[in-house]
């Protein structure tokens, strides 16, 4: 796309022209999504960010300082949520770990260490397996440790959303691994904090 074509685009979009948005999206979206999923090679994670990027260029749309080019303006926005991905990535592996660590500690079942390691595993994958924007609702609650409200304001979605996401993910958690019950009530002490 040449450079006027961009200018034209950008400044139908400040005055809020839907054509403009779309022009952009239909512009830059597959080379965005293909940029995105060669680094986390997740699909729901990667639709996740390139929407919330042009939720996010369309929410700007009228304070827009773009001084590169269009292309290269949402590229960087790009590997912005690239780098908050990996941050939130290795916070939930040391949270993981920081839970075995803590069912090391606190856990002593009749059950031997192999038992213990496959319940851990099994609650691991459970919460691995959450829908995108539930983990990311639980990863910011449980691992970063936000406030309800904080979680909300950040995801542009309202309280009780963020509070139905952890409450149906610590029911999730429940279910799948109801046959080692024991084992779940510690880990869930560790993780039901109070709803702030």
């Amino acid at each position: 796309m040449k450079l006027i074509n961009e200018e034209y685009l950008l400044t139908s979009l400040k005055a809020s022209e839907v054509s403009a948005f779309d022009a952009i999206y239909s512009a830059y979206s597959k080379t965005l999504y293909a940029y995105l999923y060669d680094r986390l090679n997740d699909e729901d994670v990667c639709s996740d960010i390139l929407q919330d990027v042009f939720i996010s260029l369309w929410e700007k749309r009228e304070y827009l300082q773009i001084e590169t080019s269009l292309k290269s303006y949402l590229f960087q926005a790009i590997k912005y949520k690239i780098s908050d991905q990996y941050r939130r990535n290795y916070k939930y592996q040391k949270y993981l770990n920081d839970l075995g660590d803590y069912l090391n500690t606190h856990f002593t079942p009749p059950v031997d260490n192999i038992d213990q390691k496959k319940q851990l595993s099994s609650i691991m994958q459970t919460i691995d397996g959450f829908p995108a924007r539930m983990k990311e609702i639980f990863i910011l609650s449980r691992f970063e440790h936000l406030s309800i409200n904080t979680i909300a304001e950040k995801l542009s979605i309202s309280p009780q959303t963020v509070k139905n996401q952890i409450t149906k993910a610590l029911s999730i958690l429940r279910n799948e691994n109801a046959e080692t019950y024991l084992t779940n009530l510690t880990v869930l002490m560790f993780l039901i904090d109070k709803l702030r």
